[in-house]
């Protein structure tokens, strides 16, 4: 059995394809509606999708992926100010802080906590340790363009790991996009 013919894979490889397709769908349906917004903020959930956020046309507008492998579909979601709280997360590191794998890494950041207008409540972590993030202008923006991504990449794998150096700016950004 070669390395490329392993049922895992291949599996993964079907979920990916899947995921691709929904974004696709997604990006098609954007377009149409005139969606063009200069700038988005992405941030990795905890089901190993995304949230972004955005400003287009006066309104906010809030993007959830599903999940890999998920039947989910995308999440998309206007207003001109979505109800949201921010909760700090504080976890402290434990033994060596992860180091040469001993002990646990700890955790400091803010989740967003947006509530969508059918009452659900999506959060949108911004922590060290955990989460993963990144700013997209329009041209870079890996989720509007209504073509195929190389591979069926996700684009999660294009978001960076949060610096704890870098955390006040993130928030504070995080901060004007939300407008809290």
């Amino acid at each position: 059995m070669g390395l490329f013919s392993d049922p895992n894979e291949l599996e993964r490889r079907e979920k990916l394809k899947k995921l691709e397709d929904k974004r696709l769908a997604l990006a098609q349906r954007l377009e149409q509606q005139g969606f063009r917004p200069d700038k988005m903020l992405f941030a990795q959930t905890a089901n190993g999708g995304f949230a972004s956020i955005s400003s287009h046309g006066g309104m906010r507008w809030l993007i959830v992926s599903p999940g890999l492998g998920t039947d989910d579909e995308f999440i998309v979601e206007q207003a001109e100010r979505f109800p949201v709280r921010k909760e700090e997360v504080r976890v402290q590191s434990e033994g060596m802080g992860g180091i040469m794998g001993f002990g646990k890494k700890g955790e400091n950041g803010i989740e967003y906590v947006v509530t969508l207008q059918d009452g659900r409540e999506v959060r949108v972590p911004f922590v060290y340790g955990r989460s993963n993030w990144g700013e997209f202008t329009l041209k870079k923006n890996p989720l509007l363009p209504a073509r195929r991504r190389r591979k069926d990449a996700n684009i999660v794998w294009e978001l960076k790991p949060i610096d704890n150096a870098e955390l006040k700016k993130i928030t504070a950004l995080a901060d004007a996009y939300f407008g809290v």
